[in-house]
C-alpha cells in the first residue's frame, strides 16, 4: 500500500479539477486558498478556521474571497477580448451575472465592479432581483437582462428603471 501524501490527497480529491488554481492542498495537509492564483498571497483555511474558532464565530462559516471573485470576472472578460482580438469578431461581448446564483450584496457589488470597465452587466429573472440589478447598475453601456415570463408589475418596474436610467 503506498503512502498517503499531499499528492494523493489532491489526486483522489481532484482539487486540481474543482480548484481551478484557486484552491490546493498544502505541504502541511491543509487546503490553500489562492484568490488570484499564482499572481497572488495564499490563505491557509484551516488558519481561518482556527481564528474564527477563536473570537467565538459560529459554525458553519462563510469564507468569502472577495479577489477571487474580481479574478474570475476579470479573466473571463479578457478571454472573450483576447478571442474577439484574435478571430477579428465585429462584434461586442457584453457578460452578465445571474443574480439569482447569489443575491448577497456584497457578491454583486464586487461582481459589478469588477466587470464595469467591460460593461459587465445583471441578470435578473424575478422582482426583487430586478430591483437588485437596477440599484446596482452604474453603467449605461451594460445590461440589465430581464429573463422568463414576467407579468405586468414586472414590466413596470423594468420601464421605471429604463426612465430612472
Amino acid at each position: 500500500m503506498k503512502d498517503w501524501d499531499v499528492e494523493s490527497a489532491i489526486a483522489t480529491y481532484n482539487v486540481d479539477g474543482w480548484g481551478s488554481g484557486y484552491f490546493t492542498v498544502n505541504a502541511e495537509g491543509n487546503v490553500v486558498a489562492k484568490p488570484l492564483q499564482e499572481n497572488g498571497g495564499s490563505i491557509n483555511i484551516l488558519e481561518v478556521v482556527n481564528e474564527a474558532r477563536t473570537r467565538g464565530l459560529s459554525f458553519p462559516l462563510v469564507i468569502r474571497f472577495q479577489d477571487l471573485l474580481r479574478h474570475r470576472v476579470e479573466s473571463v472578460n479578457l478571454a472573450f477580448q483576447n478571442a474577439i482580438t484574435e478571430f477579428d469578431y465585429r462584434g461586442q461581448y457584453r457578460g452578465v451575472f445571474p443574480i439569482k446564483v447569489n443575491q448577497l450584496r456584497e457578491v454583486i457589488e464586487e461582481i459589478v465592479d469588477a466587470g464595469q470597465q467591460f460593461h459587465f452587466g445583471l441578470e435578473a429573472g424575478s422582482k426583487p432581483e430586478l430591483v437588485s440589478a437596477l440599484a446596482m447598475h452604474k453603467d449605461a453601456e451594460s445590461l440589465i437582462i430581464c429573463n422568463g415570463y414576467k407579468d405586468q408589475a414586472f414590466i413596470r418596474i423594468a420601464l421605471l428603471g429604463r426612465k430612472l436610467g
